[in-house]
């Protein structure tokens, strides 16, 4: 069984983490937002980088008892997740981008502002039976947005919230918030569009991810072999781009250099972008 928590941010689920379990070292992707190796790291916890290959699985084995970090990427690698904790015990899921995927592994978390328009609010898994008392509540304010609803007010925020460094809770109006978001609709909503994106975007996309019917997408994820599809977006769409640009020796790069994420969490924002591409 899982004990369940709400913390202010994702990045500080993992800090709870490495904390509770008291990890000295861990394995984590290099394709992964900078914010999580830096909250690693201030936890003085030592960090050892893997690849991935184009299926999104590691690309090395690991020792049995090695705690090892594995992100679900855009919601659509549950079935990594679960093939990767039969094999590894002490495994930990970045679910950030799959707030609706269930727990697994030793510990796991997610993020709710990732998925809805909160102003922050992460959720961290544990398998422990000891707890961290956490008692100050994040009063942070600031209006939260979309990025594609107004860039600058967006990448504003995200420097304002990389300035949250210490552990804390949800506040409670944010709680109220989230508690009134119908995510049954925002479910079908997800499951609904992604075909759509998939059946115009898939015989040009350098990445191959299968989706399981029973996951739910944080996105399309979007690497155009056709360099008039990304220059289209560029010029008619604000589209998020995931994380970083990969050296050309880094395997990654085939498949993720670069990588744009087509939103599905704004209806009328992703039929534009299905309209200009039918």
């Amino acid at each position: 069984m899982y004990k369940i928590l709400n913390l202010n941010l994702a990045r500080n689920c993992l800090k709870y983490i490495i904390r509770i379990y008291g990890i000295k070292e861990i394995f984590i992707p290099y394709y992964i937002c900078p914010t999580v190796w830096q909250a690693i790291k201030s936890e003085n916890c030592k960090i050892k980088f893997y690849h991935i290959n184009s299926n999104f699985y590691p690309t090395q084995e690991f020792e049995p008892q090695a705690f090892i970090l594995y992100v679900n990427y855009f919601g659509l690698c549950d079935d990594i997740c679960e093939n990767l904790y039969n094999k590894y015990p002490n495994l930990i899921i970045d679910n950030s981008q799959a707030y609706y995927s269930p727990p697994r592994g030793l510990a796991s978390f997610n993020s709710l502002r990732k998925f809805f328009k909160l102003q922050n609010g992460a959720q961290v898994f544990i398998q422990n039976e000891k707890i961290l008392e956490i008692t100050n509540i994040d009063k942070f304010l600031y209006k939260p947005i979309f990025i594609e609803e107004n860039y600058e007010q967006f990448i504003k925020n995200e420097l304002l919230l990389n300035q949250e460094k210490e552990i804390k809770l949800i506040d409670n109006n944010v709680l109220d918030n989230f508690n009134k978001i119908d995510q049954a609709k925002d479910k079908l909503f997800r499951q609904e569009y992604y075909p759509k994106y998939a059946k115009i975007f898939d015989k040009y996309n350098n990445i191959k991810l299968p989706q399981n019917p029973k996951s739910i997408p944080y996105c399309y994820p979007l690497n155009p072999k056709d360099e008039t599809i990304a220059k289209i977006l560029a010029e008619e769409f604000i589209i998020l781009q995931l994380w970083k640009i990969f050296p050309k020796d880094f395997p990654e790069a085939k498949f993720l250099n670069p990588l744009l994420a087509l939103p599905l969490n704004n209806q009328n924002y992703a039929k534009k972008i299905i309209e200009t591409f039918k």
